[in-house]
């Protein structure tokens, strides 16, 4: 049983290291966070907690992604994923003798109006800048890309990883993705801005890992992907795409192709 005293104590060293943890935020963005946080820089650059938590709640309903499934006439794709599986294999195998690059994480110093969006499974959906917190130059600043590969193009063959564990592999003629497929609410699809800058227009296959539907996508934009391979748009808040509903926390398992 603990006493009066020991229970102050407790929630004193509790309180201490929420401190600490808050400092360490305020300083610097942090990769894995709670599942469906928002963490927002404030005009004193002081971090604010809050919670989206709409995809972690039909994260684990597996009654609710098959009605959704039939709902949108989505079929999963089951038979083809064996050759999609030896594809994957023979590029990665094409390019055992280029060099692999880690890129790390891309991201920003944290400064007043900074926005992080932490996905259903934790990690970085997406970073931008309120800009009716910043002011307009910071904000700008901001948001100026570290890296941009020229329009169109992309890196030198290879295998190139970042964040928690996406891998982008670019070979003599195509270009494969597998890691984390995030959302966001404008053009069709984003690959990483550092990495790949195909033609916009470029149809790309891609597969949820954890329902196995393959749609083909259109390349429309290039995005900072922090801790993701691709950036999908959704159609409005109750749409559903990939047997999933949108959210702005919303994050799932997906790998993608296409050839030039």
């Amino acid at each position: 049983m603990v006493n009066a005293t020991e229970n102050s104590q407790l929630n004193s060293n509790t309180s201490k290291e929420l401190r600490i943890d808050l400092e360490a935020v305020k300083n610097q963005i942090p990769t894995a966070f709670v599942p469906g946080a928002i963490l927002t820089y404030n005009a004193e650059q002081e971090p604010i907690i809050t919670y989206d938590t709409s995809a972690a709640d039909h994260s684990g309903d597996t009654k609710g992604i098959l009605r959704s499934l039939q709902a949108y006439e989505e079929v999963p794709d089951i038979k083809g994923r064996a050759a999609e599986d030896e594809f994957f294999k023979a590029v990665a195998e094409s390019v055992k003798h280029l060099p692999v690059t880690d890129l790390g994480f891309d991201l920003p110093e944290p400064s007043p109006g900074t926005v992080v969006i932490y996905g259903s499974d934790g990690h970085i959906n997406r970073v931008y800048v309120d800009e009716s917190i910043a002011p307009k130059q910071a904000a700008v600043a901001a948001d100026v890309p570290s890296s941009t590969v020229p329009y169109p193009g992309r890196l030198p063959g290879g295998t190139y990883t970042y964040g928690s564990g996406q891998t982008v592999i670019i070979s003599a003629g195509a270009v494969t993705g597998d890691g984390r497929f995030t959302v966001f609410r404008a053009g069709d699809i984003a690959t990483k801005r550092q990495i790949d800058n195909a033609i916009h227009g470029t149809p790309i296959t891609a597969r949820a890992l954890d329902t196995d539907i393959v749609k083909t996508v259109y390349k429309n934009d290039i995005g900072s992907l922090p801790d993701a391979v691709m950036d999908n748009y959704f159609w409005g808040w109750n749409n559903v795409q990939f047997g999933h509903t949108y959210s702005d926390t919303l994050s799932f398992p997906d790998r993608f192709y296409y050839q030039f």
